[in-house]
């Protein structure tokens, strides 16, 4: 698997500061009308990103069967939506992803706090 560079793995408060340091620095080049035009730009490609991934997770979702609607009539006939599906898990069936994000949450505590120091 290929570890790719970009975004970089930065803490998303440097990451969302960074954008805001991009504009700032455009906002000062650019008249009213060109800051329109520019923004509206980068809107739609990010818009354009969004639904490309949106439209990605749906298909990969549908192949690993993992696309739950909670408001059908079927989850609605079953109970619980979250343990009543095909896959039938249940809560101890799904301690290893519990404990998993727990431990990137640890994880992630401990890096904003090494970059507080």
């Amino acid at each position: 698997m290929q570890s790719k560079s970009f975004p970089p793995n930065l803490d998303p408060h440097v990451f969302s500061l960074l954008a805001v340091g991009v504009a700032y620095a455009l906002v000062g080049d650019y008249d009213v009308n060109e800051q329109n035009s520019i923004g509206n730009w980068f809107e739609l490609l990010g818009q354009y990103m969004l639904t490309h991934a949106a439209q990605q997770q749906v298909i990969e979702s549908r192949i690993e069967h993992s696309n739950i609607n909670i408001n059908s009539k079927k989850y609605k006939k079953t109970g619980n939506p979250y343990t009543d599906n095909n896959q039938n898990k249940s809560n101890q069936n799904q301690r290893s992803e519990v404990e998993f994000l727990l431990d990137a949450v640890q994880r992630l505590q401990d890096e904003l706090n090494n970059l507080k120091k």
